[in-house]
């Protein structure tokens, strides 16, 4: 999977998506790379959730590696605190699944919009995850 891209500052704060300048401190930020696993925080399912979602919709605060929190969408079975988790970016929208290719397909196919879209979200998903995207040149990977 592709890492996240993020900015990290010398204070030690870390922002993603980036940012040209340190919420904490205003200091510049350099580029970096997130891994993209990581453990969830909190979560929540929404079982008459805002429209253009399907019931139940299952958010997750989930914090990664690299000390960075994103809120991602993901399947309600299995949730719990502390569950290791990837996440990634399709479509905008960041999701949360365990490594398992089923349950990363029924996540995908769960989307709103026709099939084709789905089926190539779920075609994606698995050729990030079979070839394992080198990152992009120029950007570092934060250290932990």
């Amino acid at each position: 999977m592709d890492p996240i891209p993020a900015s990290k500052c010398h204070c030690g704060k870390i922002s993603a998506p980036p940012a040209p300048f340190c919420p904490s401190c205003g200091k510049p930020m350099e580029e970096c790379l997130l891994p993209t696993y990581g453990r969830i925080l909190s979560y929540t399912v929404l079982y008459s959730p805002p429209e253009g979602f399907s019931s139940p919709l299952s958010i997750a605060l989930v914090e990664l590696e690299g000390r960075a929190k994103f809120l991602c969408h993901g399947e309600e079975k299995g949730l719990k605190i502390g569950r290791r988790v990837a996440i990634e970016r399709l479509d905008e929208i960041y999701y949360f699944s365990t490594l398992s290719l089923r349950e990363r397909a029924e996540l995908f196919w769960r989307r709103r919009g026709e099939t084709q879209q789905k089926l190539k979200a779920i075609i994606r998903s698995l050729s990030r995850r079979v070839r394992g995207s080198p990152p992009p040149g120029g950007i570092r990977a934060a250290s932990q």
